[in-house]
């Protein structure tokens, strides 16, 4: 149960999530959502003999049974408020801030919160648009730091909680439950300023592809050899049949998908991105969850992550295509 709502936890949102079990709320806000409903105490814990012991357990509010596990003196929970008024803060000075999505997963062992800024969450470069959301989480049951993040993928189950935690964006926050981690929340908020600045970064970037020519022949190369880059070193292994159909079919989004006129790198990345957010899994991607579930948090995600590192790079982008040029020339 990768989603890991169970039936003490709830995922609110403005928009139904890939597991189908959100609930709906258009007027979701940090003073009412599904964090505000429950809360965290803590209950010294006993022997058998009554004697007490250094430790604690957390239990909810609403329903007194238990969250997580036992822990000592040097950790220090932090409370649903604690976290929402962190987050408050971290978004006083910011116009347009909207809350996207809001739960609790693995018992309520883990929370998140997920907003969108106005002018942020949907940007374009050139014809083409992106999505992007900043992220926040905590752990109660002592999986997760409280951290925070800048990504385009939507906190909304346990997956989608651990792909934000443990991605490597450029924008990022933790924050350990040590004795003093309610001061040190304060750090979180500056990760404002640092979303604004990696957007701009990206911006820059895709331009800069968008300057970058590239003509089909190489494309389609470069698609192949990246497509058996877990090949030997000199990607000498033949394109399957398979690998060949994939290798085809970006490069018909090269040049005719959505925005793309096949003739520069951001053409190049953009194929990669429709066909892993699209058409990547079985029958071309015609079961919806699984293709949303692949593209945002799994192998497709993983797929898009690894094709953005290659193309700016102009060493890999010459290696991969003279390997696919290679495997492509075997097939004639």
């Amino acid at each position: 149960m990768s989603h890991g709502i169970t039936n003490r936890d709830r995922q609110e949102a403005r928009h139904m999530g890939w597991h189908n079990l959100t609930q709906i709320n258009e007027i979701l806000d940090l003073k009412n959502n599904w964090l505000t409903k429950w809360d965290i105490q803590e209950v010294g814990l006993k022997t058998v003999g009554d004697v007490e012991v250094p430790f604690k357990i957390l239990t909810g509010t609403d329903d007194n049974e238990v969250i997580g596990k036992p822990f000592a003196g040097t950790y220090t929970p932090v409370s649903n408020k604690a976290f929402l008024d962190m987050i408050g803060e971290a978004i006083s000075g910011v116009k347009g801030a909207v809350v996207e999505s809001v739960g609790s997963v693995n018992n309520r062992g883990r929370v998140f919160v997920s907003l969108s800024i106005k002018g942020m969450d949907k940007f374009k470069v050139g014809d083409r648009e992106f999505l992007d959301y900043l992220n926040f989480g905590n752990g109660h049951d002592q999986t997760s730091a409280v951290w925070t993040n800048a990504s385009n993928t939507c906190t909304v189950c346990d997956n989608t909680f651990s792909m934000n935690l443990n991605g490597e964006q450029e924008v990022k926050c933790k924050v350990k439950h040590s004795k003093d981690v309610i001061a040190r929340l304060d750090n979180i908020v500056e990760i404002i300023d640092a979303y604004a600045g990696t957007q701009a970064k990206f911006k820059a970037e895709f331009e800069r592809l968008m300057n970058e020519p590239m003509k089909t022949d190489k494309a389609r190369n470069l698609f192949a050899g990246w497509m058996i880059r877990s090949n030997n070193e000199e990607g000498g292994k033949d394109l399957g049949p398979k690998t060949l159909t994939k290798v085809n079919r970006i490069t018909e989004l090269f040049e005719k998908g959505k925005g793309n006129s096949g003739e520069n790198r951001a053409d190049a990345f953009s194929a990669v991105t429709d066909y892993y957010t699209h058409e990547s899994t079985r029958n071309s991607g015609k079961n919806i969850a699984r293709q949303v579930f692949s593209s945002d948090y799994g192998l497709g995600r993983m797929a898009k992550s690894s094709f953005w590192n290659v193309i700016r790079n102009d060493d890999s982008v010459n290696a991969f295509a003279a390997n696919g040029k290679k495997a492509l020339a075997l097939l004639s």
